[in-house]
């Protein structure tokens, strides 16, 4: 059957057959296979041509490689490279010459193909890591995330490139690869001495930053960054900036790559308007969400520091929850996804706003509206929201900037005293810090 017919077949219902007559015939179907995966208007769905090209493999290398380097959109590039990073070649080597390609789409995607294959890229690490001095910030990267996932094999490398007198411009990335790789224990005395002086420079001069909140935070009305710390049971306080700590908390909270990711360190922030804040997860790490930790902490705080107020907030969705304690008792507690289990309320710094979970628009105020027409649907929300006097929703941030501190709204207006720290809890103490590494 001639390759046109097979690979018109490759869109109809027998195109499991059609695949495995072109993987058969290998180096003589990958031009064709390929001009239809690069076609954005052709009836074969991209992913079924891509993996036909796959299982033929090392034929389907250079034409790939070709064909991302002069891919004339964006959607072509990247069906390409899905096609090129899971080859089925046995010789990792086959992949390594495109680290070195003059296209940096083939190079950031020849170090993704590394990434993938784990530890048994190891011997091409120092390939990897020449990526760290790369033109295109993107290749850079794409190298520093390839680097870790090739094991602790690499940390050694990278060290030698650190101590080496004629690196170059290859020492700074590879410290920062060190830390992505390993943490702060992939450091030696030399670096942890230069990044602690860093730290003590910055925070000289450090105007606090609004945060991005994801997550959950407590704060309690005290600048004893030594109460805090003994009330919290954190240990091992290393002095941060304020972008540091912030870039810490966010990285562990969305962290996924090894045990206890978001529960080994809490940031302890410097005392912000009175005000001293905890950011993280003080306890060991659960599949499901156990809120009433959280509440029974509030209350342990508040007996030591007269109140105590726990947040959460979401990036992803519209969650957001707040606790107040007071002398042992919670006063007011308050989830959008648990509106039955609410306690107390309403609370002061509530007054003038409505609760999330409450839609206090008119059954028919979006009628004739398309919601997918997101101009239209904001015009008639805003619009009916003056007319109808309707308040603005609450939230963790706007209760926080009443009752205590709204980490997004931190700057040159906010009193600072101190400094802020990274602090271990017992997961840390067992397992040391997460991996990754941090802004300064």
């Amino acid at each position: 059957m001639k390759i046109e017919t097979l690979v018109k077949r490759l869109a109809g219902p027998g195109h499991r057959a059609a695949s495995d007559a072109l993987v058969a015939l290998g180096a003589r179907a990958v031009r064709p296979v390929l001009d239809v995966l690069c076609d954005e208007d052709s009836p074969v769905d991209w992913a079924t041509s891509a993996t036909v090209l796959r299982r033929i493999g090392r034929p389907a290398l250079d034409p790939l490689i070709e064909a991302m380097a002069t891919a004339p959109t964006a959607e072509v590039a990247r069906r390409c490279g899905w096609a090129h990073s899971g080859l089925e070649i046995d010789d990792i080597s086959a992949f390594v010459p495109g680290l070195r390609h003059p296209s940096p789409r083939v190079r950031a995607n020849s170090a993704y193909t590394l990434q993938l294959k784990g530890e048994t890229a190891l011997p091409h690490a120092p390939d990897l890591i020449a990526l760290l001095n790369d033109p295109d910030p993107d290749v850079r990267q794409r190298a520093i995330w390839a680097l870790p996932e090739l094991g602790p094999g690499v940390v050694p490398l990278l060290r030698d490139i650190r101590r080496s007198s004629t690196a170059g411009r290859l020492r700074r990335p590879a410290l920062t690869a060190l830390a992505e790789v390993a943490g702060p224990a992939g450091l030696d005395d030399r670096d942890l001495a230069a990044v602690r002086r860093l730290i003590r420079v910055k925070q000289a001069a450090e105007v606090p930053e609004p945060m991005h909140l994801c997550g959950t935070w407590f704060a309690v009305p005290t600048g004893d960054q030594k109460a805090v710390l003994e009330a919290f049971d954190l240990t091992d306080p290393e002095p941060v900036t304020m972008r540091l700590g912030a870039s810490a908390w966010n990285g562990d909270h969305h962290g996924w790559d090894s045990a206890h990711h978001a529960c080994r360190r809490l940031y302890v922030s410097p005392c912000l308007d009175g005000w001293t804040l905890v950011f993280g997860n003080p306890f060991h790490s659960a599949e499901s969400f156990e809120q009433d930790q959280f509440m029974d902490h509030c209350r342990t705080l508040s007996t030591r520091f007269g109140e105590a107020h726990w947040y959460g907030a979401s990036c992803g969705d519209d969650w957001t929850a707040w606790c107040v304690a007071e002398k042992g008792e919670i006063v007011r507690y308050y989830d959008i996804y648990e509106e039955d289990d609410q306690i107390g309320g309403p609370h002061p710094a509530e007054e003038g706003y409505v609760l999330p979970h409450i839609d206090p628009f008119p059954d028919d105020a979006f009628d004739g509206i398309d919601i997918g027409d997101s101009e239209a649907f904001g015009a008639r929300y805003n619009r009916l929201k003056a007319e109808l006097g309707i308040p603005d929703p609450c939230h963790a941030t706007t209760f926080a900037a009443r009752a205590s501190v709204d980490p997004s709204s931190l700057g040159r207006q906010t009193e600072v005293r101190g400094h802020g720290v990274l602090a271990l809890t017992a997961c840390g103490r067992e397992h040391g810090h997460p991996r990754g590494a941090l802004e300064i």
